[in-house]
């Protein structure tokens, strides 16, 4: 909860305003993205609120991308650019933008010290794959899109509309699960409140348990 508090408290300081460049303000940017990521990771450690963080992607983006701009900043703008890529799930579209965001860093960072860092090849890969799917998605072709990993997901999840009503519909699912522990079987009441919240939203969904018959979730 401090962190949330910290971080509203610092946005509530900076503004919607033009970005700076003195000290002090680079300083508060990168503390600002910190809470970005603080709360994203506590969101998903207690498996609560984990809407919230398509919108704390959204303003480290603007945050991180001005700290990009300064040499002496690029360090923190890579720390926390690569956590946040790492708490951003349901939403390629805004996960390809973090990661355009951070291969930028890393060919400053590469152009500065003259070497190369292991990261980019796996950015890279991992941005074309987001962008094959994305593609596919749009143009409806869903039987080429492919699996990120072992698990299959419903290709729905690729499409523009998925992306555009994911977070209402979490928020919903969540705030109906209220109260219960986020213990053995909770994934299947948050599946199930899920699926009934796309459903009204037009987004027909199949979940991860319907997707991978003989596999056993907790």
């Amino acid at each position: 909860m401090k962190y949330r508090k910290e971080l509203q408290r610092l946005l509530a300081a900076v503004g919607d305003g033009p970005l700076e460049s003195t000290g002090k303000a680079l300083d508060m940017y990168y503390e600002i993205c910190c809470g970005c990521v603080l709360v994203a990771e506590q969101n998903l450690q207690e498996q609560n609120r984990q809407w919230e963080n398509a919108g704390l992607a959204r303003t480290l983006l603007r945050f991180a991308g001005h700290l990009e701009i300064y040499d002496h900043m690029l360090n923190s703008a890579y720390s926390v650019t690569e956590r946040m890529c790492d708490a951003i799930y349901d939403h390629p579209r805004l996960k390809l933008e973090l990661l355009g965001l951070y291969l930028k860093i890393i060919r400053r960072l590469e152009a500065i010290s003259g070497h190369e860092l292991s990261a980019a090849d796996d950015v890279r890969d991992e941005m074309r794959l987001l962008e094959r799917n994305i593609v596919h998605a749009d143009k409806g072709e869903f039987e080429e899109i492919e699996n990120e990993g072992v698990l299959k997901k419903d290709p729905v999840e690729w499409t523009a509309g998925w992306e555009a009503n994911i977070d209402d519909a979490d928020r919903e699912a969540y705030s109906n699960l209220e109260g219960q522990p986020r213990g053995m079987g909770f994934c299947f009441a948050f599946w199930h409140e899920r699926e009934l919240a796309l459903g009204r939203l037009g987004v027909e969904w199949r979940n991860p348990h319907l997707m991978n018959p003989g596999v056993m979730f907790d």
